[in-house]
């Protein structure tokens, strides 16, 4: 059927109609992907649809964009202002025509540079489009709409940039993605764009909805976000202001306490008082003290405050032509008698705040209640011609000593009132940081007070109401209301940049998608080697621990938290005498049958939860233990313990060292050091008494010279009788040979004998033994007695060896009852112990050098013998040493109480 120009011109008309309807309806919806409080759109899919539609349809739709774009801009015009003016009818005819030169514009440029090949069926092409009818093009609108928009007062000029930048990238990602949906719908040719339906158009509207709903719900929570950021700080605000206002409160307070407790208070008195209060509250106009005067006491108290110098004084009232007269007779009169600062409002000087009805029902209201009351808002004149609002604060004050618990009693009793003038609006301002001032706007004002007169400040009229902030602050018995909105400086500040990068990560994806769906339906990527590249490198790292420990010489085994084993290394199994894989499953405990495997093994793999939470992670712990052998021998062995987390998952890595070899050479050593020792002992013992016999003098006269030489040789054979003797010890408590013989004995008997037996030799180094510290006489110790002298003496023979000549030595005893225990300490000032050698100070044969040995004749075993002996005791042993200024080792001990005593026996113990 031949078309007509009549059937041309309905279709045209239609297809406008329809352009226009689809342009404003989207661009009405847009809004809800606006990025408030701005003008921005996040997406503005007009634009892609006007581009789309004249692409298909021809230049001839361009009045469609036209109208559409104004009646989209009325729209939101009215949905944020609230009504359309002449700047918004204007405002919208300059966007619409924008709308249609930048959908003119980008036509243009994409058929003359696709030569007017709509197919898109190259790369390049593709690249193009979206560059010139995108990127290029939409500059044109963003341009002239923004800077008319900010001509007209729309939007201010420090907004400009954000503004321009927000309408380019909501117009750009607008075509890259709704134009290939419009294009897939009416592109041209039919054959190819049909054939995309399914691999570009479905794709395409999956993933812009999945980024809409991102970007909302990212919008949304950044909108929660600032809205409790702005919250917490309205709400800072108002909680200082209401501080300040409690502060206000307990001045009033404070000046009725000075009242309350004072018998008379003096004009200086009362300006003493409140000066520093004046000083640092700005705020306050005045502060006053206001008695009660009745009728018949009104000529006493003027003559009163005449007699302090204040000539004409008298009670005054203001009258209809706000100038002060003398007061009309009343039954009760509040006149101002002290005021501060009295400069600045000298003029109030005797004027009765009970003159006007607001003030005395104010006064009357405190009076009654007992409680702080503020006046309705006042008007005042200030020094620089302003009238602002403020408030009278009044505070009750009570004769002293009459009861105030019923409202009768305090009618009784009131004396005045304390009156504090406040200006409301410097107390707000008070509490604003420069930055609040900045970034937030403020109303204040009283909420029992309608209209205009009960505003103190007004700082969000004509406002939108959208996120305000409203909170109400008691005061003096009234509410008041606070109200807090955002300023535009603060959202310049507070920028939602999460929600625009994921507005332009996601449109710019959903883009990029369109794309590459023209071009191609998939795309095949190189993960399946990447995956196989991976695995197989895991494998090697597996083998190559696998093994390592293999090779380990010390047996490895791994368990779970019951003890089942899950891993054992071939050192492990041939240390077991097991077969390789047969140590897997089996219970740790079975391989440490005895008491002392089982209870360590216990202690640290079956914890409970509650302990594990104070387990350190790879923590070793370490024990020398009989393993059991699958032929059933056991085998010395030192297991150490490592707690293990991988994930959820808590392992055990134990670590069996053999100690098979180890055992037997120390029991070859000991055996040796025994043998040695007690064939030594017998003859050494005959030779040191031949030689003390004839040092004696026993074979007669020997010359000078031999004498000297057998004093040498009896000194030597003492020397090695206590190494020993020091030996045998060693032996008798490796071996747990040595008797200890326990008795509760007085701990000051045992600290004298050791003190007498040791003095003869602090006499012949020339040192003094100095003991300041008595001990009770009741307190008392379980000890061996001769282990504890033997213990004692090694402390202070080697404190007299290492003192310096004529020096002394400090013994000092202290008792702790608290903890029940007794602390002996022995303290030199000779040479002391180097850093190197502290830690090695209780092993056997150690000394500091070979020179320390030679020159101070000693063996090696005397501090690593005390230190076994008083541990078998049941004590301690430490020092703190400086080097070059001394050393001091102590020794604590249990006390044992007289209950203990009684019921204790003597006890010999190996």
């Amino acid at each position: 059927m031949r078309s007509t120009p009549e059937s041309d011109t309905r279709q045209l008309l239609w297809q406008m109609l329809v352009l226009a309807i689809l342009y404003a309806a989207l661009g009405r919806l847009s809004l809800l992907l606006a990025i408030p409080p701005g003008y921005s759109i996040a997406i503005y899919p007009s634009a892609g649809v006007a581009l789309g539609m004249v692409l298909t349809g021809g230049y001839r739709l361009l009045p469609g964009v036209a109208i559409g774009a104004f009646v989209a801009n009325l729209l939101i015009n009215l949905n944020i202002f609230g009504n359309i003016n002449t700047n918004a009818l204007i405002a919208s005819t300059i966007v619409a025509a924008g709308a249609s030169l930048q959908t003119l514009v980008a036509c243009k440029l994409i058929l003359k540079k696709l030569h007017d090949n709509l197919a898109l069926d190259t790369d390049r092409a593709i690249f193009q489009f979206f560059i010139y009818g995108g990127g290029v093009a939409c500059l044109i609108n963003a341009s002239i709409s923004v800077t008319a928009l900010v001509a007209l007062g729309v939007i201010p000029w420090q907004d400009f940039f954000n503004n321009w930048i927000g309408w380019w990238v909501g117009d750009t990602f607008g075509v890259l993605t709704i134009t290939p949906i419009i294009m897939v719908i009416y592109g041209k040719p039919r054959e190819i764009w049909y054939a995309r339906r399914w691999s570009v158009l479905v794709p395409l509207l999956i993933c812009l909805l999945l980024v809409i709903t991102a970007f909302t719900f990212t919008r949304y929570r950044e909108e929660q976000k600032q809205q409790l950021e702005f919250r917490l700080k309205a709400e800072r605000i108002g909680q200082n202001l209401q501080n300040k206002l409690d502060t206000h409160a307990d001045i009033m307070r404070n000046i009725e306490r000075l009242y309350a407790s004072s018998i008379q208070v003096s004009r200086n008195d009362f300006a003493t008082f409140v000066s520093h209060t004046l000083q640092s509250q700005k705020a306050i106009s005045f502060l006053s003290w206001v008695p009660k005067v009745d009728l018949q006491h009104r000529e006493n108290f003027e003559v009163t405050v005449l007699r302090e110098g204040f000539a004409n004084y008298q009670i005054q009232e203001m009258n209809e032509f706000n100038q002060l007269v003398e007061v009309s007779i009343r039954d009760e009169y509040y006149p101002i008698r002290y005021i501060e600062p009295f400069f600045d409002n000298h003029q109030m000087f005797g004027y009765d705040m009970g003159s006007t009805t607001a003030r005395r029902i104010a006064i009357e209201d405190a009076r009654d209640s007992g409680h702080l009351t503020v006046t309705d808002p006042l008007i005042s004149s200030e020094t620089d011609g302003r009238e602002q609002l403020h408030v009278l604060l009044f505070a009750p004050v009570y004769e002293n000593g009459k009861p105030q618990e019923t409202m009768e009693q305090r009618k009784a009793a009131f004396s005045g009132t304390a009156v504090s003038m406040i200006r409301m609006a410097d107390v707000v301002r008070e509490i604003l940081s420069n930055e609040d001032m900045r970034s937030v706007r403020i109303k204040f004002y009283d909420l029992s007070y309608p209209g205009k007169k009960g505003i103190f400040i007004d700082e969000i009229s004509g406002l939108t109401p959208t996120y305000l902030f409203q909170t109400t602050i008691n005061f003096g018995g009234r509410q008041f209301a606070l109200l807090a909105k955002p300023s535009s400086e603060y959202w310049r500040t507070h920028v939602a940049w999460i929600t625009w990068i994921t507005m332009i990560g996601g449109l710019l994806f959903t883009g990029l998608l369109g794309a590459y769906l023209l071009v191609a339906t998939a795309h095949t990527f190189g993960i399946e080697s990447l995956v196989a590249q991976r695995t197989a490198e895991l494998h090697d790292s597996e083998e190559r621990l696998r093994t390592i420990l293999d090779n380990a010489a010390e047996g490895i085994l791994t368990t779970n938290e019951h003890g089942i084993i899950e891993s054992a290394n071939r050192s492990a199994e041939v240390l077991l005498k097991y077969t390789h894989g047969s140590l897997h499953g089996r219970n740790m405990f079975s391989l440490f049958p005895d008491p002392e495997s089982l209870q360590f093994l216990t202690t640290h793999l079956h914890t409970t939860n509650r302990e594990r939470q104070f387990e350190v992670a790879g923590k070793s712990e370490r024990k020398e233990l009989l393993a059991r052998q699958k032929d059933g021998h056991d085998v010395p062995v030192e297991l150490a313990i490592t707690r293990v987390r991988l994930g959820m998952q808590v392992l055990y890595v134990i670590i069996v060292h053999d100690l098979s070899e180890k055992k037997r050479v120390e029991k070859l050593k000991n055996e040796f050091v025994s043998a040695v020792s007690h064939e030594l002992r017998t003859p050494l013992t005959s030779i040191r008494g031949v030689l003390g016999l004839l040092a004696g003098g026993v074979a007669g006269s020997i010359p000078e010279k031999a004498q000297s030489m057998l004093v040498m040789a009896n000194d030597n054979a003492k020397r090695l009788t206590a190494l020993i003797n020091d030996l045998l010890d060693f032996e008798k408590l490796e071996y747990g040979s040595m008797q200890f013989h326990f008795e509760t004995l007085p701990l000051a008997e045992l600290i004298e004998s050791s003190l007498q037996s040791n003095l003869g030799y602090a006499q012949s180094f020339d040192i003094g033994i100095q003991y300041d510290s008595p001990v009770d006489p009741a307190a008392q110790v379980r000890v061996d007695s001769q282990r504890f002298v033997q213990v004692l003496s090694n402390l202070l023979s080697n404190a007299i060896k290492f003192s310096r000549p004529h020096g002394k030595i400090d013994v000092r005893v202290t008792l702790n009852h608290d903890q029940n225990q007794v602390r002996i300490e022995v303290q030199d000032y000779g040479i002391g112990i180097s850093e190197e050698f502290k830690s090695s100070i209780f092993q056997k044969f150690t000394q500091e050098d070979a020179k320390a040995a030679r020159k101070y004749a000693g063996t090696g075993l005397g501090l690593s013998l005390t230190k076994t002996m008083i541990e078998k005791m049941g004590g301690q042993i430490g020092f703190s040493s400086t080097e070059n200024l001394g050393s001091c080792f102590y020794i604590t001990l249990p006390l044992v109480t007289a209950a203990t005593t009684a019921a204790t026996p003597s006890v010999t113990e190996a």
